[in-house]
C-alpha cells in the first residue's frame, strides 16, 4: 500500500483508465476483466485477472480504443507507475508471484491465438469454458453470453446457439449472466477433438 494509487470496485462496477494506463496492476482482491472498447462501442476482453495476479501490457497508443476494467467480484486493485516498479523490483530479486502472473497472462494470449487459428467455434467455446473452470475453480461462471462473445470475438447469437447445443448435450446449464458446468470431462473431450460439429 506504500505504492501508487489503489481502487476498490464493487461487483459489476466499471472503471475507465482515463489517464495513461499504468504499466503494472496488482489485483489484491477479487476477479477483474480487462477490456478495450473502440469508438464504435465494440468490446474485446483482453484478460481475466484474479486475486494475487499482476497484469501488465495495458499501454497502447490508439486514441480510439480505450481500456476499461470491470469487477466480476468485489475487487481491490493497486496501480504501479514506472518509478514504483523500479523501487519494488529494482533490487535484482524478482517476486515469483510476479513472474507466475506474467506467464499466466502470456499463456492466456497464446491459448487464444492457437484456438483461433486451429479450431472451429464450438471447440474454441468449449476450450474457454474449460479454461475458466480450471482457472477459477468454480462450476458457476458469472459471465453473460455477450461477455463470452467478447472474449472470443464473435457475435452473441453465435455463442447462444452453441451454448444451447452444449446444454442439450448435458454439458452445461444456462442461466441469466451465469453458466453452470455440469460435465467438465465432456467439454474436454470436445477440446481434444472428440466432437467438431
Amino acid at each position: 500500500m506504500e505504492f501508487s494509487r489503489s481502487k476498490k470496485l464493487a461487483r459489476d462496477e466499471v472503471f475507465f483508465l482515463h489517464e495513461s494506463p499504468p504499466p503494472l496492476t496488482y489485483i489484491e482482491k477479487g476477479l477483474v476483466k480487462f477490456y478495450i472498447l473502440n469508438s464504435a462501442g465494440r468490446e474485446r476482453i483482453l484478460f481475466l485477472g484474479s486475486e494475487g495476479q499482476y497484469i501488465s501490457g495495458l499501454r497502447h497508443n490508439e486514441e480510439d480504443c480505450r481500456i476499461y476494467l470491470q469487477a466480476k467480484q468485489d475487487s481491490h486493485l493497486v496501480f504501479f507507475n514506472d518509478e514504483e516498479i523500479q523501487k519494488k523490483f529494482g533490487n535484482g530479486k524478482i517476486d515469483p508471484q510476479f513472474l507466475n502472473s506474467l506467464f499466466q497472462q502470456m499463456n492466456f494470449l497464446v491459448r487464444e491465438i492457437k484456438s483461433f487459428t486451429f479450431n472451429n467455434f464450438p471447440v474454441r467455446l468449449a476450450a474457454l469454458l474449460v479454461y475458466l473452470y480450471e482457472e477459477f475453480g468454480k462450476k458457476e461462471l458469472f459471465f453473460s453470453h455477450q461477455e463470452i462473445a467478447d472474449m472470443l470475438g464473435v457475435s452473441r447469437v453465435t455463442v447462444t446457439r452453441v451454448l444451447g447445443y452444449f446444454a442439450e448435450a448435458g454439458l452445461i446449464n444456462k442461466k441469466r449472466k451465469k453458466i453452470i458446468i455440469n460435465d467438465i470431462q465432456g467439454l474436454k473431450v470436445r477440446v481434444e477433438g472428440g466432437e467438431h460439429d
